[in-house]
């Protein structure tokens, strides 16, 4: 190749590169960030402005429920305004994460989001006022202030929502599309935002060097400067129908004309819809995929894991200290027993446990290995000649696993998730059990509270990925009640 053809096919790579950076920018910091700040501020000034009415009406309200007033009382400013803050705050992180100030975020289902974010904000705040107690914030203020915040955030989407139609029903805030490639996606693509009218995109009609029979189609590449005056472009939209050489040309008329220009993806057969573009460093890559628990479900998820393993090693203290000294009587060897387990992504780590059994447990595994009563890469047996008088009644009210608040502590476990297994059932995974090992194992989990004394690990593997499919706060928190339940029912074994 010669060089002016080098130079020129660099020119072309670059101004590609270019267009593809500009139509691929984050969400952050694309168009309409300043709408989806003015929602946040909206959103967290109603929080605000919704407890400090509740603080002022609170002789009203208690008057209506029945409630004596001196439960309330009269609080500092300072701690109502941070408080009040703080749950503002939390709403406006778990409204960004449901993806509710984006300009491109779809209509459907918005509500049903602004629900399942708000009381994933207020679950937090619950636990901030269960740990302070109600001299920081009295729980019927608190309860009042999400009930009534709640239905004024939905109020105010609604109101913004029908505002936005009727203004787009009048031809005023919408932007003028033209769609390059008259293909399959690019039809589907036209119907999407014509079905989507709260979005504010007009499409105009396409242009492709390859005439078609449409009476959307406009022209030819070479007619673009004049569609984009005649039609009045805002936004031009390119979809992998059109050739790389007419990509790279209309792009370079469309930034001439500083006109938006974007890109449609292949959708995959309809993988790709809902999909989000990410980077990998420089490169634009799409995300076809998500993780099982996104990032600020773990952000919580670990935060809950801290509040309920704390409170639950304060509580549990004096239980823990009569368990420790009548193993130490009982039975010779270690009170806590250490032992190897594999946690999320093949890593291993130290589990602790209350010793149950003979201090020689370990050697004797494998001479018991024949009376084994589940199937697959796991070993029980019903009446284990290793577990001594006092450890069976620890397993029995699950008490043995008191110490392992430690491991949640230190970030090897979680409240919730799969158990740990020791290194010699990992081992014995094939190669579809492995996905148990995509999470945190847990104190407890689905298969504990629904299927403990099934003998089959196919189904214990069945109800983990059941768990990590379909992980969310309250799926948790149902699990952790149902645990307290088999606990007191004594169903260890």
């Amino acid at each position: 190749m010669s060089t002016p053809e080098l130079a020129r096919g660099h020119e072309q790579l670059a101004d590609l590169g270019y267009f593809v950076e500009s139509a691929t920018q984050s969400k952050t910091i694309r168009p309409g960030t300043n709408a989806g700040i003015l929602f946040a501020t909206t959103d967290g000034l109603a929080v605000i402005g919704t407890g400090l009415l509740a603080y002022h009406f609170r002789d009203f309200l208690c008057s209506f429920i029945g409630v004596d007033p001196s439960t309330i009382g009269t609080l500092p400013h300072a701690r109502l305004l941070v408080f009040l803050a703080v749950y503002a705050g939390l709403t406006i992180i778990c409204n960004a994460a449901h993806d509710l100030y984006s300009q491109d975020s779809s209509h459907s289902g918005q509500f049903s989001k602004l629900i399942k974010s708000f009381f994933l904000a207020s679950l937090i705040a619950v636990m901030v006022v269960f740990v302070a107690g109600d001299a920081a914030m009295p729980r019927l203020l608190f309860a009042s202030t999400a009930v009534f915040g709640v239905f004024e955030l939905i109020t105010l989407r609604y109101l913004v929502h029908t505002h936005t139609l009727k203004r787009i029903d009048r031809g005023l805030g919408t932007r003028h599309v033209l769609i390059v490639g008259s293909g399959k996606i690019g039809r589907a693509f036209h119907n999407y935002l014509h079905t989507h009218r709260q979005l504010g995109k007009k499409v105009c009609g396409f242009v492709d060097d390859e005439p078609c029979d449409s009476p959307l189609w406009l022209g030819l590449s070479a007619d673009l400067p004049r569609i984009v005056q005649e039609q009045f472009i805002d936004e031009i939209y390119f979809t992998p129908d059109a050739s790389r050489d007419l990509i790279i040309d209309i792009a370079l008329q469309a930034r001439e004309q500083r006109i938006s220009v974007k890109v449609v993806p292949d959708l995959y057969g309809g993988l790709a819809l809902g999909a989000g573009l990410t980077r990998i460093g420089d490169i634009p890559v799409l995300e076809l995929n998500h993780q099982p628990i996104p990032a600020i479900g773990l952000f919580f998820k670990r935060l809950i894991d801290l509040v309920v393993a704390s409170v639950l090693a304060v509580l549990s203290a004096p239980i823990i200290a009569v368990t420790a000294a009548l193993i130490k009587l009982t039975s010779p060897g270690p009170v806590v027993y250490s032992a190897w387990r594999v946690g999320r992504k093949g890593r291993k780590f130290r589990c602790y446990k209350f010793r149950t059994m003979v201090e020689d447990a370990d050697a004797l595994k494998e001479e018991l290995r024949h009376l084994n009563e589940r199937n697959g890469a796991t070993f029980k047996i019903e009446n284990d000649p290793r577990i001594t008088g006092l450890g069976h009644f620890l397993r029995k009210f699950s008490i043995d696993e008191f110490p392992q608040l430690l491991n949640v502590l230190k970030g090897d476990m979680s409240m919730v998730g799969p158990r740990p297994h020791p290194l010699d059932d990992y081992h014995q995974y094939r190669l579809e059990d492995l996905r148990r090992l995509d999470v945190l194992p847990g104190i407890t989990g689905l298969w504990q509270v629904s299927a403990r004394r099934d003998p089959s690990f196919e189904k214990n593997v069945l109800l983990d990925l059941e768990y990590i499919n379909n992980w969310n706060l309250a799926l948790d928190l149902k699990i952790l009640v149902k645990t307290v339940q088999e606990v007191l029912r004594g169903s260890g074994r």
